[in-house]
């Protein structure tokens, strides 16, 4: 995993970097970098706040968000050993993980329109329309557009080097990248959890009397939801359910949102965390992908 940092076009060595992991999610932001470096007076000037970089040919720019030092007790030239840890997101979404300043208010609208309007200065590689987006001031605008998000069974992921607005449905009909046999799944059988993870939605008509949403269902919890549609209800009904992990050796091609087939039957990753352990300071290296996979 080659990482370069752009403001001082230096690419961090093999020997310098501890560990490493990249994760894509299907989420407001859903490419993040987790990584920690030797402590060298160059790295420890190189890695600030708001600093670029970029890995390998993945595609995305991100900037430093937080940084950290670990520092040891052992001292070596006059200098004490210790690690730098590091934490990345996209250019640009700097603003959707802030409590917004201001009250966005939208009508008609789009994803795209509301990404932006929450402070990204990014644009989505695809949109969705929305019929409507309110993010108050001091919310969270990464929990407002997931809630409006699953309003319309969609999801955001980063596909084909750029950040996507996809529906869920879309997902399940794209060409499966990669087959799986099913031993190397570590399956999770649990009605419990699944119905932890869906609910059933109901509404009020304007009339004040018509209920609208579908049959509650046994052992789900029941939210209510003011000023839905019906269509809004059946979105929220459709939930990614997870089944399973997988580890596999280092495989950054596939990331959230890639279809994957498993004895015929296709699985949606959810999320996919893609780590590297060079073991500089002692211990085994590792190279190795994990992935959270499931249906509709």
């Amino acid at each position: 995993m080659q990482i370069t940092l752009l403001n001082e076009n230096l690419t961090i060595s093999a020997s310098d970097l501890l560990n490493a992991t990249l994760r894509t999610d299907l989420v407001p932001v859903p490419v993040s970098l987790e990584f920690t470096v030797q402590d060298t007076e160059q790295l420890s000037a190189a890695l600030v706040l708001d600093a670029q970089l970029s890995i390998g040919d993945f595609g995305v720019m991100l900037n430093i968000i937080k940084v950290a030092p670990l520092k040891t007790q052992l001292v070596k030239n006059g200098r004490r050993i210790g690690g730098i840890a590091c934490v990345a997101i996209p250019v640009g979404c700097n603003r959707l993980i802030q409590a917004a300043n201001n009250a966005v208010i939208l009508e008609q609208t789009s994803f795209n329109s509301a990404y932006r309007a929450c402070g990204a200065k990014i644009g989505l590689g695809s949109d969705l329309p929305l019929p409507e987006f309110i993010c108050l001031k001091g919310s969270l605008p990464t929990q407002r557009i997931a809630l409006y998000m699953q309003q319309e069974a969609a999801v955001i992921g980063y596909q084909n080097k750029k950040i996507c607005a996809l529906k869920i449905d879309a997902l399940f009909k794209q060409e499966a990248k990669q087959k799986i046999d099913p031993s190397a799944v570590t399956w999770i059988h649990s009605d419990r959890l699944a119905n932890i993870e869906k609910a059933s939605y109901v509404s009020v008509d304007d009339d004040g009397s018509t209920v609208l949403g579908e049959d509650t269902t046994s052992d789900q919890k029941i939210i209510q939801r003011a000023r839905l549609s019906s269509r809004q209800l059946k979105n929220l009904n459709k939930v990614l359910i997870q089944r399973g992990t997988i580890m596999r050796p280092l495989m950054t091609d596939l990331n959230a949102g890639d279809l994957i087939n498993i004895d015929s039957k296709n699985y949606v990753i959810v999320t996919a965390a893609h780590l590297i352990n060079t073991g500089s300071l002692g211990g085994a290296s590792a190279m190795a992908s994990k992935f959270w996979i499931a249906s509709l």
